[in-house]
């Protein structure tokens, strides 16, 4: 898969180019991993010289990987809906579907993060964990009222998450048409841990 076009930033606008490179690295890094990312198809890709795309980025190639997988850690906290004006009833569903898509589909952040989360880089690993426990914290003020749960929750919200990612990974790779009873099933696992864990926190 080519790496999507970006729009060319004008010189004057360092930061509109800056932020080009970022997206234009997510997409390349997502779709070939990092060993298979040249910084120069980058350059050409927005329009720069591999030397300023070092000026950007003093570390390079690893540096610039690691903004594109905070960007994508930093977009699928963002989708999390937290509000105390929306009830629970519709949040939790809406945020499940939201992470299912991601996962389904899978995008270039969902990839970005899984692989992260699982990576040896203490760096990168540290984003996307920030990342599982932003969400905990959210599903914890959607259903306690804290952002900030006992241990025992904590651990076990932590799981669920990963349970969300393991298995709606597996429901793509097994090719499982059955969408809803993904969502239903991880909504299940949710509660029960919630319900299991969460008597001290309410």
């Amino acid at each position: 898969m080519a790496v999507a076009k970006a729009t060319r930033a004008e010189r004057s606008d360092p930061e509109v180019r800056r932020d080009q490179m970022i997206d234009v690295a997510m997409a390349a890094f997502a779709d070939r991993g990092y060993p298979a990312v040249e910084l120069k198809e980058i350059a050409s890709e927005v329009g720069v010289t591999p030397n300023l795309i070092h000026h950007y980025f003093p570390g390079g190639k690893s540096e610039l990987h690691l903004e594109a997988v905070k960007r994508a850690c930093a977009e699928l906290e963002a989708m999390f809906e937290s509000s105390p004006e929306i009830p629970v009833a519709n949040k939790m569903p809406a945020n499940v579907a939201r992470y299912v898509d991601e996962a389904l589909a899978p995008t270039d952040r969902w990839k970005l993060y899984v692989r992260s989360l699982r990576s040896a880089d203490d760096d990168l690993r540290a984003c996307a964990v920030a990342t599982r426990l932003a969400v905990m914290e959210g599903v914890s003020a959607n259903h306690l009222g804290t952002s900030n749960p006992s241990p025992e929750v904590r651990a076990a919200l932590f799981g669920v998450y990963g349970f969300l990612e393991d298995s709606s990974d597996e429901w793509r790779a097994q090719a499982i048409n059955d969408r809803p009873k993904l969502e239903n099933l991880i909504m299940a696992v949710l509660i029960a841990a919630l319900t299991a864990t969460a008597a001290d926190d309410r």
